[in-house]
């Protein structure tokens, strides 16, 4: 796994997980961690970095806007 630097990086890769998860269980459970992690960030921080991974996905997944 990608070693992770800093709460910005660790909250993105938690939202990811909890939209790409393969089960309810790990969804639920990186919903958690990312609830964890952006308690220790200011709003707007956390604000910039759902609206990247917001982005990200839009980006990579299936749909009209997918650039894949």
């Amino acid at each position: 796994m990608t070693d992770l630097k800093t709460t910005h990086q660790a909250l993105a890769a938690a939202l990811v997980l909890a939209v790409v998860a393969n089960t309810e269980s790990r969804a639920a459970q990186a919903v958690e961690q990312a609830e964890r992690i952006a308690a220790s960030m200011n709003e707007d921080d956390v604000s910039q970095v759902k609206d990247v991974v917001e982005i990200c996905l839009t980006m990579l997944g299936p749909g009209e806007d997918s650039a894949v």
